[in-house]
This record gives structure tokens, C-alpha cells and sequence, in this order.
């Protein structure tokens, strides 16, 4: 009798081991997927950064300015600037 209660907690424990070992498996699986996808996500948001500084460069922004829309944009006198009143 003492055998087969040895030979089941032999068996039992080789079988926790394996289930413990796959699920163990699987879950450095997804963490090497998220890992991956943080990196990728990573490299996008510094490319967009990247670019946003490029294109946001005040120096950039008027030669588009001056590109794109030639005379359509003039200075205004900010004396001149006065409130609309919707109730007239």
C-alpha cells in the first residue's frame, strides 16, 4: 500500500510539474509578444516625435507659409483688434 501512495505522488507531482512548466511557457510567450509590440510601438511614437519637431520648426513652418500660401496671410496691428459683440 505504501508503494502505490509514493508511485501516485510520484505521478502527481510529474504531472503539476508539466502543467506548471507549459502554462509558465505560455506566459513568456506573451510577454515576449507585448515586449515586442511595446518596442515596436516605442520606435513609432519617437519617429513621430521626430517629425513633429521637424515640421513644427518655426523656421520650416514659414518656408511653408511662404510656399503654400504666398500672400494670403498679412500682420495685423493688434491695436486694431477689437471685440464682436453678437447682440447688434
Amino acid at each position: 500500500m505504501k508503494k502505490y501512495i509514493i508511485f501516485f505522488c510520484i505521478v502527481s507531482l510529474i504531472i503539476t510539474t508539466s502543467i506548471v512548466k507549459s502554462s509558465t511557457r505560455q506566459l513568456e510567450k506573451n510577454v515576449f509578444i507585448l515586449e515586442e509590440e511595446v518596442g515596436i510601438l516605442e520606435e513609432k511614437l519617437n519617429f513621430l516625435i521626430l517629425e513633429n519637431d521637424y515640421l513644427s520648426n518655426p523656421e520650416r513652418l514659414n518656408g511653408f507659409k511662404e510656399k503654400l500660401f504666398k500672400d494670403k496671410f498679412f500682420p495685423i496691428d493688434p491695436n486694431n483688434i477689437r471685440k464682436i459683440d453678437t447682440n447688434e
